[in-house]
């Protein structure tokens, strides 16, 4: 890695201890919620923070450095963690490229990504295997609990040429208190170029296909479930259509129906 950009990020965390307390827009929001991490945002129109939101966007190359972001960082409101937890993260699978053509994320990114956090590269995984990664930030210990700490992701080591495109980066937020649970998995949107352009759109398709719905198998949208939401998956997983694949997986077989089933079974809140 080159100096500047070392350099960069070492006064990128700096900065980000000193503001402990003050919510940003452009952060995810960490609490602890019936023993486990959840993870909110600013509403921009009330600028209050809404529990759960799972999804986050930033653009590579802001800092002045292409290929390379330090947001979203993670802080906390006041008195919203456990005095004294510490919060790691895990990547969950294979970063995606967004495809212009088909509009989803189905692809796996053939240009490396990284996470850098505590002087420490971990490097995400080629294929959809969970990477372990490591401790990046600890609560204060007094009530307020105060965090604000900022990881930094690198694409293709950080360095130029910019690379235009979008992708798609899957973490969890995990504590080393075995009493609280970790998080359900959280998404970042990286855009750089010609794909800043495209950012809301892959978000979308994030809410549309990888967030569970309250209703999973209401494949008709009128929050009931009949025979038209079954007639509607046979027609879906008869022509391979990503709405009956129900495991996320790209394929179409048994489990899928197995699935629907447990879903429609499960019905509607």
């Amino acid at each position: 890695m080159n100096t500047t950009l070392t350099q960069a990020l070492a006064i990128a965390c700096t900065a980000a201890t000193t503001l402990a307390g003050v919510v940003h827009n452009a952060d995810f929001i960490p609490a602890v919620q019936d023993g486990k991490i959840v993870v909110g945002a600013v509403d921009p129109d009330t600028n209050e923070v809404v529990y759960p939101s799972q999804i986050k966007s930033a653009i590579l190359g802001t800092e002045g450095f292409p290929n390379f972001t330090n947001n979203p960082g993670f802080n906390s409101e006041l008195g919203a963690l456990v005095p004294g937890m510490t919060i790691g993260f895990n990547i969950l699978s294979a970063p995606r490229v967004w495809d212009e053509t088909t509009e989803d994320f189905e692809t796996i990114a053939d240009e490396q990504l990284i996470v850098r956090a505590a002087a420490q590269n971990i490097v995400a995984p080629s294929t959809d295997t969970v990477v372990p990664g490591i401790v990046f930030g600890q609560a204060s210990f007094d009530a307020a609990a105060s965090f604000h700490h900022h990881l930094q992701f690198l694409l293709e080591g950080g360095l130029p040429p910019a690379i235009d495109g979008v992708w798609l980066l899957e973490l969890e937020l995990w504590s080393e208190s075995a009493s609280i649970e970790a998080s359900d998995p959280i998404y970042i949107v990286f855009g750089q170029g010609t794909g800043v352009a495209n950012i809301d759109t892959a978000v979308t398709w994030i809410e549309d296909n990888l967030i569970a719905s309250p209703c999973l198998a209401d494949l008709t949208g009128d929050q009931s479930l009949n025979f038209l939401d079954v007639s509607a998956f046979l027609e879906a997983f008869g022509q391979q259509d990503a709405a009956a694949d129900f495991t996320n997986d790209g394929q179409f077989n048994f489990l899928d129906v197995s699935s629907f089933l447990s879903a429609f079974a499960s019905g509607c809140p």
